[in-house]
């Protein structure tokens, strides 16, 4: 609704596991991120911030502006995998 009236688009970012010093103040952080380097299919390097921002800047950049609605992962692909057994 909000597009429509306003021409607002909304979309969400879900970053996997970054060991910044705030996510640090987690305890485990260190934990979830071997467990992401060890599963995400994507695993030749950790997630860095960078990448994160560089969907964000994306997402608000003009060659975004048919995307609205979404969800957009950047954990590596860990998302898609599913919990290891």
């Amino acid at each position: 609704e909000a597009g429509r009236k306003f021409g607002v688009r909304v979309n969400t970012i879900s970053a996997g596991p970054l060991g910044s010093r705030a996510a640090r103040a987690i305890g485990f952080i260190d934990s979830m991120i071997a467990y992401s380097y060890e599963n995400a299919p994507l695993n030749e390097k950790p997630l860095y911030a960078q990448e994160v921002g560089n969907v964000a800047a994306f997402l608000c950049s003009p060659m975004a502006s048919a995307v609205t609605g979404t969800c957009v992962y950047v954990d590596n692909g860990l998302h898609a995998m599913g919990l290891a057994g």
